[in-house]
């Protein structure tokens, strides 16, 4: 999941979460993300059409193929 899929639930208050200062960043403990709700998310994030997992059509190898 993308750090800003996890702001944006976290902001709409789908998940636990701290926001201790309001330019800093959101808190999240590892327990709150392993929860039915956050696993709802993630199983939406993954079946949004508009915005598919996985790396961008146009993103380029990092390693060239040697064999």
């Amino acid at each position: 999941i993308a750090p800003k899929t996890l702001r944006l639930a976290a902001e709409a208050g789908e998940i636990e979460s701290i926001h201790p200062l309001p330019d800093g960043p959101w808190i999240l403990a590892r327990t709150w993300l392993i929860t039915t709700a956050a696993q709802s998310i993630a199983t939406r994030a993954r079946q949004n059409p508009k915005y598919p997992a996985g790396s961008h059509p146009a993103q380029q190898n990092l390693f060239s193929s040697i064999t």
